[in-house]
């Protein structure tokens, strides 16, 4: 569909993944091979970087973590017009990306979005039964509406749509500003389902969840905004009936 060129990078952020980051890589379909450069980002300290290279991708040490600072370091030296940024822990379908590069043409940007209403790991869908419905309610309240996930990281964006963004967090919270932006922007957003499926080496090694700081500074950043957004909407009832 694109030729021979590098029209899609994908750019996968890794630190210690050397038990998953080989099968997700193999998961790649070989006609996105064809059309991609898959950029690794990775601050590991175990065998990552060479079980990447083993698989052809482009790795990149930097020796700062951080989930935000390694998808605007993969972002800048990516060559592709579309940016795929994806998890190198299993949890999200490379098989899905064919689906959402077809989306993307009518769109500034496809979240695959866990959604636990699908087949999945019980137990995963049993905690995002729980969290995800107060996520939703508090993104909708600041015009981010999705039905999945709204903290998905695997996403496909125009390289274009992602400059316009101009990140800044190096964080989990990366996300959160996209979405915020996205919202004040009012971008275009397509949406593919997918499974919640468990990290190949077990939920406790996911580093999100070991980040309570980064959980906490998400939600009273959503709560405030939920907030905010609430008063403006009674300030502006107020002021029509007062006219």
């Amino acid at each position: 569909m694109y030729g021979n060129n590098v029209i899609v990078s994908i750019i996968i952020p890794t630190l210690n993944e050397e038990k998953n980051i080989g099968i997700v890589l193999q998961k790649i379909p070989e006609n996105i091979k064809k059309i991609s450069e898959i950029i690794i980002v990775d601050s590991s300290t175990d065998k990552t970087p060479i079980i990447a290279k083993k698989h052809g991708a482009k790795v990149i040490r930097v020796p700062k973590k951080g989930k935000g600072y390694a998808m605007k370091i993969g972002a800048k030296i990516a060559k592709g017009h579309i940016l795929v940024f994806m998890d190198g822990d299993g949890s999200d379908p490379p098989e899905i990306i064919p689906t959402a590069l077809r989306k993307l043409e009518n769109n500034d940007i496809v979240i695959c979005s866990r959604n636990p209403y699908l087949k999945g790991n019980f137990i995963y869908r049993f905690f995002a039964l729980i969290y995800m419905p107060v996520l939703k309610k508090l993104f909708r309240a600041i015009g981010f509406k999705i039905k999945g996930d709204p903290l998905a990281g695997f996403r496909i964006i125009k390289r274009k749509v992602w400059d316009r963004l101009n990140m800044k967090s190096d964080d989990f919270f990366i996300e959160t500003e996209m979405n915020i932006k996205i919202a004040k922007l009012k971008l275009k957003i397509a949406e593919v389902p997918i499974p919640i499926l468990p990290r190949m080496d077990g939920i406790l090694n996911s580093k999100f969840i070991r980040s309570i700081n980064q959980e906490l500074k998400i939600m009273s950043t959503l709560i405030n905004l939920y907030f905010d957004s609430k008063i403006k909407i009674c300030s502006r009832s107020h002021r029509r009936q007062t006219q």
